[in-house]
C-alpha cells in the first residue's frame, strides 16, 4: 500500500520549486515539499466534522496532509512498501473537544496472537502517545496501546475512557481510525505532544517498532513525541532553517533538541531534534518567534553532561522567509569538582556530613536528580542517614525516610543470600543441574542448557542472555551477566520448597535478620510509598512489577537495606565456608569505571567483589532505565556506602560514590 496522493507527480514536482509559503487549503502536497521532506516531526491538524468510526476513511478530505510513521527505532527496516509501509493524518472539532487521526498500514504479514499471549513485541499492534497539557516544563503522557487486540492505557491515564479506535483489517494491511476527547479546550493555533507508533510483527519472525516522532519510551520523556499544531483552514506556512554547534559538546554532533516558541500564542511551541550534521529545517505557521536549545543533559561515552542554555534569539517567518537566524552554539557546563581527594568515611566527623550534603546537593543540581536516599556505614554501623529531594518532579512530594526506591539488581544478592541459606541445609544442591529440579521446555531446542547449575547462574556463567529464551554460550563457559539465569533460578527454588517467593524471602532473609522496608511486587502498601521514577526530568510513571522478579523487581531504601549489608559484613546467617565461596571472585570480569588497571574485578556467588588498595570490597549496582543505584562495603574496614536514586542521571553520583566515600579523587595517568 502506497502513501495515497491526492496530486499528480508533476504537480508535486512544480510545488517544490515554490518559495517557502504554502496555503493549508491548497492540494495537499502543496505543503508536503515543505513538511515531508523535513526531518521535524510535526503535524497539522485541520478543522473536521465529526467522523464515523469504522475504519472507512471515504468521509476524510482528499486534501488532508499524510504524515510518515517511517522511523525503525527498534528492529530492522523494512524491505519493501509491501512489507511496510505507514502513514496518519489529523483533524479536529473544536465545538466537540475531539481529535481524529486516520492510519493506513501496508503489511503483507500479519500476526496477532491470542489474549493469553499477547505482548507489545510478540505480534502487531498500535500505540497512541496524548501529552495533553502539553508544558514546557514537562507533563504527563498517556500512552494508548493495541497489541493483537489487547487494549490498554498507561502513563497520565490508565483506561480507554477518553479514546475511541476502529480498523479495517484486510491481507495487505489496515485502516484505522481514533476519536480522543480532550479535557483541555482546544484553540486554533495552540500545539500538542502526539505520537503514532506501528509495531509490525512477521511471520518470519521479524519485528520493528515505527514511530513518527524520534525516540523510544515516549511516555517517560515527552521530548521524544511529535508536535500537532491546531491550525484554520489557508493557514500560511513556512520553512525555517539553521544550525545548531555541538563541537563544544562532542566532536561529532551530538542528537539534540531545539525549541521554537510563538510570539503571538503562549500555547503554541515546538521541539524537535537536528538531523546528525546539526541542521534543521521546520516548517512553520507564519508569524514572530523564539529560538533556543533548551538546558539538556546528554549522554555521551557513557556518562551524562549537562549543556548550558543558549541565549533565546527572536526572529520573523513570512512570506519571503525568515530573518537570519545565527548558528545556535551549545557548550557543555563543567562538571562539578566535589570529590575530595580523600574519600570521606576513613575521617568521618561533624565536618564530612556537612561535606557530604553539599556532595549530594551538587550532584542533584548539576545532573537534575529528583531525589536521593543514602546510608553511610563505618566501623560496622551506620553513622549517617538522609534522603535529598523529591519523589516526583512534578508534585514535588518529599523523599522522606519511609519512600521506597526501586533496587532493580541489587535485588540479585539479595536472592543470592536466600539461595545459600537453602544450599547451608541441602535443600538445593548448586551443582546439580537445574533441569533436573525443573525443566526450562522454551529451552529445549538448546541441549547443553542442562548442564546448567544453581552456581552457573550466581557466577553469571549460565549460557542465557541477560534477557532472552535462547542459549548464547555453554553453561560455565563464560562469563554472561544474566537477569533471565535468576529467574529461571527462582522458579526452581519456589518448585523445591512448594512455596511462593515472597514466603521463602520472608522466611529465610527478612525475618531472621530483622529486615525492613524490603517488597517485591505491587501492593497498596508499596504504592503508598514508592518513589517515582524520572527520565530526562520527566516521571516515568512505569508500572510496579505485578510479580516478585529476582533479578530486578525489589523495592527498598538506603537506612533499611544497610541492615542487609551488614548482615554480610558480619557474616550472619551463612556457614562460615559458604561466605568464603559467597564473597570469592569466580568469574573475573573487565574493570568497570575504577582505575585500577592492576586489581582484579568480577562475580562472587550472586554478588560483586573487586580489589582494592584498602581491602576487596563486596558491591552490586541496579539499574532499571530510571532508578539507578549502587552499593559497595570495604570489607576490612567495616565501612561503605548506600545510595538510591530515582533518575537514569543517577549514575552519575552511583559512579562517583566510590571515590567520594572510599578512595578519594582518581589520579589521571
Amino acid at each position: 500500500m502506497k502513501k495515497s496522493l491526492s496530486c499528480s507527480p508533476a504537480q508535486v514536482l512544480f510545488y517544490a520549486f515554490l518559495p517557502t509559503i504554502f496555503l493549508i487549503s491548497s492540494c495537499k502536497n502543496s505543503k508536503e515539499a515543505t513538511i515531508m521532506d523535513t526531518d521535524a516531526a510535526i503535524a497539522y491538524a485541520v478543522p473536521m466534522d465529526n467522523i464515523t468510526l469504522d475504519g472507512n476513511l471515504s468521509e476524510w478530505p482528499t486534501d488532508i496532509i499524510s504524515y510518515p510513521i517511517k522511523n525503525a527505532e527498534l528492529g530492522a527496516a523494512p524491505d519493501s512498501h509491501e512489507d511496510y509501509d505507514g502513514n496518519f493524518r489529523i483533524g479536529y472539532n473544536a465545538a466537540k473537544g475531539e481529535i481524529y487521526i486516520a492510519m493506513e498500514i501496508a503489511d503483507e504479514s500479519l500476526v496477532i496472537e491470542s489474549p493469553e499471549l499477547s505482548f507489545w513485541d510478540n505480534q502487531d499492534g498500535l500505540e497512541l502517545y496524548i501529552n495533553e497539557k502539553s508544558l514546557k516544563t514537562g507533563s504527563p503522557v498517556t500512552q494508548y496501546s493495541e497489541y493483537g487486540n489487547d487494549r490498554n492505557a498507561y502513563g497520565a491515564r490508565t483506561a480507554w475512557d477518553k479514546v475511541e479506535m476502529a480498523k479495517n483489517v484486510t491481507d495487505t494491511g489496515k485502516t484505522v481510525e481514533w476519536k480522543v476527547k480532550l479535557d483541555r479546550k482546544i484553540e486554533e493555533g495552540m500545539s500538542m505532544g502526539i505520537d503514532l507508533v506501528v509495531v509490525d510483527k512477521d511471520e518470519d519472525d521479524s519485528f520493528t517498532w515505527f514511530s513518527w516522532g524520534r525516540g523510544t519510551q515516549k511516555v517517560a520523556n515527552p521530548d521524544r513525541l511529535g508536535n500537532v499544531i491546531f491550525i484554520a483552514d489557508a493557514t500560511e506556512i513556512g520553512l525555517v532553517k539553521g544550525k545548531v554547534d555541538t563541537s563544544g559538546v562532542n566532536e561529532t554532533p551530538v542528537p539534540i533538541s531545539i525549541r521554537m516558541s510563538s510570539l503571538d500564542n503562549e500555547n503554541m511551541w515546538v521541539q524537535t531534534v537536528v538531523d546528525s550534521t546539526g541542521n534543521f529545517s521546520v516548517p512553520l505557521p507564519i508569524g514572530d518567534y523564539q529560538i533556543e536549545v533548551p538546558t539538556k543533559i546528554v549522554q555521551v561515552d557513557y556518562r551524562f553532561h549537562r549543556m548550558a542554555p543558549t541565549a533565546p534569539v527572536t526572529f520573523s517567518l513570512g512570506k519571503d522567509g525568515h530573518d537570519s537566524i545565527p548558528t545556535l552554539v551549545v557548550k557543555m557546563l563543567p562538571e562539578p569538582d566535589l570529590i575530595p581527594e580523600k574519600g570521606l568515611l576513613h575521617d568521618f566527623n561533624e565536618e564530612s556530613k556537612k561535606q557530604v550534603d553539599q556532595i549530594i546537593e551538587g550532584y542533584q543540581e548539576h545532573y537534575n536528580i529528583p531525589g536521593v536516599s543514602l546510608a553511610l556505614i563505618k566501623d560496622g554501623k551506620v553513622v549517617y542517614h538522609k534522603t535529598y529531594g523529591v519523589k516526583n518532579s512534578v508534585t514535588k512530594e518529599q523523599v522522606d525516610d519511609n519512600t521506597l526506591f526501586e533496587a532493580a539488581s541489587i535485588t540479585k544478592p539479595v536472592f543470592a543470600y536466600v539461595v545459600l541459606r537453602l544450599a547451608d541445609r541441602n535443600i538445593i544442591d548448586m551443582d546439580r543441574p537445574l533441569h533436573e529440579y525443573l525443566p526450562f521446555e522454551q529451552l529445549e531446542e538448546y541441549p547443553e542448557y542442562k548442564k546448567m547449575t544453581a552456581r552457573h547462574v550466581l557466577i553469571h556463567r549460565s549460557g542465557l542472555p541477560n534477557w532472552g529464551i535462547d542459549m548464547i554460550a555453554e553453561p560455565g563457559e563464560k562469563y554472561g551477566y544474566s537477569g533471565e539465569g535468576f529467574e529461571y533460578l527462582k522458579r526452581v527454588v519456589v518448585k523445591i520448597t512448594g512455596k511462593t517467593i515472597e514466603q521463602i524471602l520472608d522466611e529465610e532473609l527478612i525475618a531472621p535478620n530483622g529486615l525492613y522496608h524490603m517488597e517485591f511486587s505491587d501492593s497498596e502498601a508499596l504504592r503508598e510509598v514508592v518513589s517515582d521514577g524520572h527520565v530526562g526530568g520527566h516521571p516515568t510513571h512505569w508500572d510496579i512489577p505485578q510479580y516478585a522478579g529476582m533479578a530486578f523487581s525489589m523495592h527498598t531504601e538506603a537506612k533499611a537495606f544497610a541492615k542487609y549489608a551488614l548482615t554480610i559484613l558480619e557474616r550472619k546467617g551463612l556457614k562460615p565456608s559458604t561466605y568464603s565461596e559467597f564473597l570469592e571472585i569466580h568469574t573475573e570480569s573487565e574493570p568497570e569505571y575504577w582505575n585500577n588497571a592492576d586489581k582484579k574485578e568480577g562475580a562472587g556467588l550472586g554478588i560483586f567483589v573487586r580489589e582494592t588498595d584498602y581491602g576487596n570490597t563486596f558491591y552490586h549496582g541496579g539499574n532499571n532505565g530510571d532508578f539507578k543505584c549502587q552499593f559497595e562495603i570495604y570489607d576490612k574496614l567495616k565501612m561503605g556506602y548506600i545510595i538510591y536514586t530515582n533518575s537514569d542521571t543517577g549514575s552519575e553520583l552511583t559512579i562517583d560514590a566510590w571515590q567520594i566515600f572510599g578512595e578519594g579523587k582518581k589520579q589521571e595517568n
